[in-house]
């Protein structure tokens, strides 16, 4: 596994471009597309009726997740290269934490995984490691006094560790892959695992959906 970029604040930061999402997409075979949509965050004003009413809370998420994913697959399946059956064509990954969306696009030759989190100071960062990442991976978080640093590395082990399970052909298979990660929001982190196929440039769109 190689981490391809590295997330802030870290040094050496690459901020992504997120550049207007077109109204029609093509997808060259050495593109590949990562969309951002930022969801209708819970007014605090309306907190007490969302804490009576969790299911309709659940279900407002779900159906903004819903819209966000369906309204990038159907730019692509009216973009002039993609002719027909855009299912069969595309490989799709997506992620939601709070009110950050993405969603990887790429055309159906390369395996991909997708995940992200909000970085958090208030957890034991060096006991949850201890528990899901590897022994070299605890030592870095370990040498590392910052606070704030040390929870950016824990997150960025763990979404990298999430994106490239989910990108693995089968359980069985070697974890091996390639990850880009990037920092898609303010205290957000996210990863992106890719195997298979050939080289891609990652382009970041930024969509926008006026019904939200």
């Amino acid at each position: 596994m190689s981490i391809l970029l590295s997330p802030k604040p870290l040094p050496s930061l690459s901020e992504p471009l997120w550049l207007p999402g077109p109204e029609y997409p093509g997808l060259p075979g050495n593109e590949l597309h990562i969309w951002r949509g930022l969801l209708p965050e819970p007014d605090p004003a309306e907190d007490e009726e969302w804490a009576e009413c969790p299911v309709s809370r659940d279900r407002t998420e779900k159906m903004s997740l819903a819209l966000f994913r369906n309204d990038i697959l159907d730019r692509y399946a009216l973009a002039k290269d993609i002719i027909a059956a855009p299912a069969a064509r595309l490989r799709v990954a997506l992620a939601q934490c709070d009110h950050v969306a993405l969603m990887a696009v790429s055309r159906d030759v390369r395996r991909m995984g997708l995940d992200v989190e909000r970085v958090r100071h208030d957890i034991p960062i060096e006991e949850m490691a201890g528990g899901f990442l590897d022994l070299r991976s605890q030592w870095d978080l370990r040498v590392t006094w910052a606070p704030q640093e040390k929870a950016w590395k824990f997150f960025q082990f763990w979404t990298s560790n999430e994106a490239c399970e989910q990108a693995r052909p089968s359980s069985r298979a070697p974890l091996s892959c390639e990850v880009r990660g990037f920092s898609p929001e303010a205290d957000f982190i996210a990863a992106l695992a890719v195997t298979g196929g050939p080289e891609a440039g990652v382009v970041f769109w930024d969509w926008v959906c006026q019904g939200l």
